[in-house]
């Protein structure tokens, strides 16, 4: 049978994706045709000027210099982000954070999403690098990742020493920006109609889903745009929101 998607445009770096897959899920918990849905995930790469290499740049000074403001508040600001992750019982190591590119990370889950397993490889790479402080555009790290989940160590070598899948991810994001007028990350698009901008209660992602469903059960896929339901989110230019 055939399901109804919710297609997401996410980053690795994005807290609030991380923070709204579990919140999704949650609501998917209590969802009674959760076997009918299929998350579709595309990538929105929030800073492509990130250098592979790790550095010794803390996510504080990172934030500090790039929107003017003192290392203090910026980690103040992450304590505050920090504290909504645990709420749905995610500990986000900010201290230990490796700030880097998250493209070679995106790409492998594009990688993934051809054996079915998008949704398993946002999972691994958000938690190393939100919760485990792992470096996310180390070879070495995504091959370990992507194995975990069982992707093969010879396949994600070769995308690894390519360009395969840069310009999917491009195209993602144009698409986004073109045609969907996104300008906030988690973005979510039930049935093709509904948006959520941004991480939003479980009670609001299930109310969400219920409408959703019952168009797509009685109207198959929706041809027409409905309204936008805004949340917790990065912006284009990676300011998060409290």
């Amino acid at each position: 049978m055939d399901k109804m998607k919710i297609d997401i445009w996410s980053d690795i770096a994005c807290p609030h994706c991380y923070i709204g897959k579990r919140r999704l899920e949650k609501a998917l918990e209590q969802f009674p045709h959760r076997k009918y849905v299929e998350l579709v995930w595309h990538s929105y790469e929030l800073d492509p000027s990130l250098p592979k290499k790790a550095g010794t740049q803390s996510i504080y000074s990172y934030f500090a210099k790039k929107f003017a403001m003192s290392e203090d508040e910026a980690r103040r600001t992450q304590a505050k982000v920090a504290q909504m992750a645990k709420s749905v019982g995610l500990d986000y190591d900010f201290d230990n954070l490796v700030v880097v590119s998250t493209s070679d990370a995106l790409r492998l889950v594009k990688l993934a999403k051809e054996s079915g397993l998008g949704t398993e490889a946002e999972e691994v790479l958000f938690d190393a690098y939100f919760v485990k402080g792992q470096n996310i555009s180390d070879p070495a790290v995504l091959v370990q990742l992507g194995t975990s989940i069982g992707l093969q160590e010879s396949e994600i070598f070769a995308i690894l020493d390519s360009d395969k899948y840069l310009s999917e991810i491009k195209k993602d994001i144009e698409y986004s920006e073109d045609e969907l007028g996104l300008e906030y990350i988690p973005f979510y698009l039930f049935n093709n109609k509904q948006v959520v901008q941004g991480s939003i209660p479980v009670e609001d992602y299930l109310k969400v889903l219920n409408e959703a469903y019952a168009d797509w059960e009685g109207s198959g896929v929706s041809s027409e745009k409905g309204e936008v339901i805004s949340g917790q989110s990065c912006s284009i230019d990676g300011v998060c929101s409290l």
